[in-house]
């Protein structure tokens, strides 16, 4: 009965169960995620060689999605879990500024997974709210100042690492375009912004194509974000002109 036990603990029936209860699952980039994790023996004794910790989300590659881990880390070390016995192991988890934002199309959770000698990883997934960090907010509010509304959000695999692009519609007539999309990057207490507007064809150009697309690079300095949303608007609108 127990070599029974044991070959369908390795299978992962009767085996350890790891559950994460997340405390604050809603919370911004840049901010610690804490909680317990909890684990509980099941019917056979098991080594328990550590259990790791990560965030995960997921981008469109091709006519496919591709789970994509953005962090991991052992968080537990190794442990022998008798049967039936039950082990609590609090935990906190920095979550990096650059951490795409929960928004429609776009999902990100926390990845719990244990490994255990001679046993199926008993994996767990719990569901974050990622919000913008204060600097995201600021550009986003900027945005807003000027008539648009935030309408996406797409995760890309961009030069070698997985970013998020926002897309922002704009103000109905207005600017000439159909469409504003950014990259942000956090650095030093500001942001790199990858500015990309789709500007609508007008002339002869529109009996060959309907959009445009200018591309540009911005610098958002930590001074002008600490302004707040109308200092960085005006930037943001002569950077959107200077595209058109």
């Amino acid at each position: 009965m127990g070599f029974l036990k044991k070959m369908m603990a390795a299978i992962g029936v009767g085996g350890a169960k790891v559950d994460a209860r997340v405390n604050n699952p809603s919370l911004r980039a840049g901010d610690t995620l804490t909680g317990v994790l909890v684990v509980q023996g099941g019917s056979v004794e098991q080594r328990i060689e550590r259990i790791n910790l990560g965030l995960a989300t997921r981008y469109r590659h091709e006519d496919t999605h591709v789970t994509h881990q953005l962090t991991r880390q052992a968080v537990v070390p190794a442990f022998d879990l008798r049967p039936g016995e039950t082990r609590e192991f609090p935990f906190s988890l920095s979550v990096p500024l650059d951490t795409p934002l929960s928004l429609p199309g776009t999902q990100v959770w926390l990845a719990t997974d244990a490994d255990i000698a001679g046993a199926a990883d008993p994996g767990d997934q719990d569901h974050l709210q990622i919000l913008p960090s204060r600097e995201a907010e600021t550009l986003i509010l900027a945005a807003q100042r000027l008539g648009f509304s935030l309408s996406g959000s797409e995760i890309e695999h961009h030069h070698g690492r997985v970013a998020q692009e926002l897309a922002f519609r704009p103000p109905h007539g207005q600017y000439r375009i159909a469409e504003v999309e950014m990259m942000l990057f956090h650095t030093g207490g500001g942001l790199e912004v990858i500015l990309e507007v789709d500007r609508r064809a007008t002339g002869v150009a529109s009996l060959f194509t309907s959009e445009f697309e200018q591309r540009g690079r911005w610098q958002l300095g930590a001074h002008t974000l600490a302004q707040g949303p109308d200092a960085v608007a005006r930037e943001l609108e002569a950077r959107i002109r200077a595209l058109l």
